[in-house]
């Protein structure tokens, strides 16, 4: 495990009393994970990948990529092969 010391305006915390450094480590995760994604889908979009391996290199699945990237603007395409996959016919 990576140690990090961060400074930060206080400010950004004055309405959460956070005193436990899992929470921290908790919110450092997200943003990290948050920016992950969004890297990606910037690949995506320039179409250098598929959302299956844009998912993968941000770690999180498939279906919670979809929701990103529509969060986001991106309307994902969807090849035969992704569709089957995606209703279950693919295991047949």
């Amino acid at each position: 495990m990576s140690k990090v010391t961060i400074d930060f305006d206080e400010e950004l915390l004055k309405d959460f009393h956070i005193k436990d450094e899992s929470v921290i480590r908790h919110i450092f995760e997200l943003g990290l994970t948050q920016l992950k994604i969004d890297q990606v889908l910037r690949l995506y979009r320039q179409g250098g990948m598929s959302i299956g391996y844009a998912a993968q290199l941000a770690g999180i699945p498939k279906q919670e990529m979809f929701r990103e990237a529509r969060v986001r603007g991106i309307e994902p395409s969807f090849s035969e092969q992704t569709l089957r996959e995606e209703l279950g016919m693919d295991q047949q």
